[in-house]
């Protein structure tokens, strides 16, 4: 029996903060239930495998992606028990993001790497704990500079390793210098980065992965509660471009943030990702999930007038415009594309069928579309060679490539004319790469979306900014579950699609058992003792903060007259108001 072409699957997971939890149980789920079918088609032949070759992640989903990442590639068997059976509560994922962290923890905020401990004014909670679980998880197994191989996951494809991109925020900036026609220059500062690494079986080097370890603590130090990162790049990480202006060395060390700050949503990442392994083919067998313990519903208020628009709600306003342009700009650029690429995918339909009819002459097609091809093309780059920027990454595709691209792309119109070798699909593919060029859609291929995102409601630790299911492991088992549990249907909604898709996907969804008294939890409903943790702790730092910055004899008036009780009120209020509305 001939072996189905494989089908492709590009992971994006989304900042979450301690609903890392959710995404966790969703990504083991759908892990699993890949491992389960691959192990399957494999025995049987029956059926077409599914690999997981690109993941993209920011904040909480940079860190799950880089974890994932080096398990998928040399631990595949931390997934499963002993005897080859699926392992829900001992795993890499539920390990990290349910049984090792721990408020007290985050709480203990003086401490390494920094010499002496980290200075009070550099954040609010511990980021100690986050490190040493990255070690952990990552490097310290390492023995004579390289990483066990234990053996890879079922979703790895050998051909294709997996590309791994991780979201981050530049505090120092990178500039750009653009010059204008009189012969000034322009210059502008890129905040959003993002580092890029092509990963495979072997990429085993304890240097490859402490560099990837220190990557995703910086993209996932939350501002101010986790304190800032440093790493060094290289030029050669960033686009090759006379517009990328000197830097006082190379490599040269930056100041990094939680990369969720620009760029919660990395879809434009895993798109270009996928460009370089798939150079633009089987866009049938290509795939994109999405995860996030939020709903992409949009953050619309028409509530909101010039009678009603204080200074309070304005400000209030603005933030949400800001993290709502923040996180949907992938989603927007991903469905405007789409929009593009269905539109052109209609007109090769009907060029196809025009030439067939006889309504359009091949001849004098073939001439004008060749022409224009040569205009299009004629910039002596590569010996005529398109190219393209796209987000930090530049793609290259000669006029021959793309030829070759579309002649796969549009078989179907090819047949209809009696193939790319008689004039009239000469002509047609000579037309729809001119169409595609003029359109810059050369490098841009339809994403075909599935989503693994819920309503906060149905979450335990989605209060305070997703921090609240750092308070209790309870919580964290909840929106683990949840995930599994959203997982599980949307496999079922794959599997009953009339359209094919990414499925079927074969496996048996072991049972998930959800603790509903925990949907939507109310602050005010957290033990009080957790409470009282959270304000000992956060007062400590903040006194901590004030002596740090402010006169010995200022320090007991900031202290107790301001500090405390703001603080204190503050914590009131947050825990005694319903934040689900």
């Amino acid at each position: 029996m001939p072996v189905n072409p494989a089908k492709y699957l590009a992971l994006t997971i989304a900042g979450a903060v301690s609903l890392g939890s959710y995404e966790a149980g969703a990504m083991y789920e759908m892990l699993d239930a890949l491992r389960q079918h691959n192990e399957k088609v494999k025995a049987d032949g029956d059926g077409t495998a599914v690999y997981v070759d690109v993941i993209t992640g920011a904040s909480a989903g940079g860190m799950t992606g880089t974890i994932l990442a080096q398990k998928l590639l040399f631990d595949g068997p931390a997934f499963v028990d002993a005897g080859g059976k699926s392992s829900p509560y001992d795993n890499p994922l539920y390990n990290c993001w349910v049984k090792r962290i721990s408020l007290e923890e985050l709480l203990t905020a003086v401490d390494g790497p920094l010499p002496g401990g980290d200075p009070p004014t550099l954040s609010l909670l511990s980021s100690q704990l986050i490190e040493r679980i990255a070690a952990e998880t990552l490097t310290d197994a390492a023995v004579d500079g390289v990483v066990p191989d234990l053996g890879a996951h079922a979703v790895v494809d050998d051909t294709h390793g997996i590309q791994l991109g991780l979201a981050l925020t530049n505090l120092n900036g990178v500039n750009y210098g653009v010059t204008m026609s009189d012969g000034t220059q322009f210059k502008y500062t890129e905040y959003s980065d993002q580092m890029l690494r092509p990963l495979d079986r072997a990429s085993r080097t304890e240097a490859t992965w402490a560099e990837l370890r220190e990557a995703c603590v910086a993209c996932g130090a939350f501002p101010v509660a986790f304190r800032t990162k440093d790493l060094t790049r290289a030029r050669a990480d960033y686009e090759a471009s006379d517009t990328l202006d000197a830097w006082p060395a190379d490599p040269y060390t930056f100041t990094y943030t939680d990369g969720g700050v620009l760029q919660n949503q990395p879809l434009g990442m895993a798109k270009n990702l996928v460009d370089e392994v798939d150079n633009h083919q089987g866009e049938d067998r290509r795939f994109y999930l999405f995860v996030s313990p939020n709903p992409v519903d949009g953050s619309q208020d028409l509530d909101l007038t010039e009678a009603n628009a204080n200074i309070l709600k304005v400000g209030e306003r603005l933030i949400a415009v800001y993290m709502g342009q923040a996180m949907f700009r992938d989603w927007i650029a991903a469905d405007a594309v789409n929009l593009q690429v269905a539109a052109l995918d209609e007109r090769a339909v009907r060029l196809a069928q025009a030439l067939a009819a006889g309504k359009v002459d091949a001849g004098a097609l073939a001439t004008a579309s060749g022409q224009i091809l040569d205009l299009l093309y004629a910039n002596g780059e590569g010996g005529g060679a398109s190219k393209e920027r796209v987000g930090k990454v530049s793609v290259a595709e000669s006029r021959e490539a793309a030829n070759a691209r579309l002649t796969t792309q549009y078989a179907a119109e090819l047949a209809m004319l009696g193939g790319a070798g008689v004039p009239a699909g000469a002509a047609f593919l000579n037309g729809i790469q001119a169409l595609e060029k003029a359109a810059n859609l050369g490098s841009r291929d339809m994403m075909r979306l599935y989503s693994l995102v819920i309503d906060p409601k149905l979450l335990a630790g989605a209060g305070i900014s997703a921090f609240v299911g750092f308070f209790d492991e309870r919580f964290r088992q909840h929106d683990y579950e949840r995930g599994r549990a959203e997982t599980q249907k949307l496999l079922a909604q794959i599997n009953q699609a009339t359209d094919p898709g990414l499925g079927p996907i074969y496996y048996t969804p072991a049972a998930v058992t959800v603790d509903t008294t925990l949907d939507g939890l109310h602050l005010k409903a957290i033990d009080r003792g957790d409470v009282k943790t959270l304000k000992k702790g956060l007062t400590n730092r903040v006194n901590q903060i004030l002596k740090a910055i402010a006169p010995n004899e200022a320090v007991y008036v900031a202290e107790r007259l301001i500090a405390d009780p703001a603080l204190g009120l503050l914590l009131d209020w947050e825990f005694s108001r319903d934040v689900q509305g």
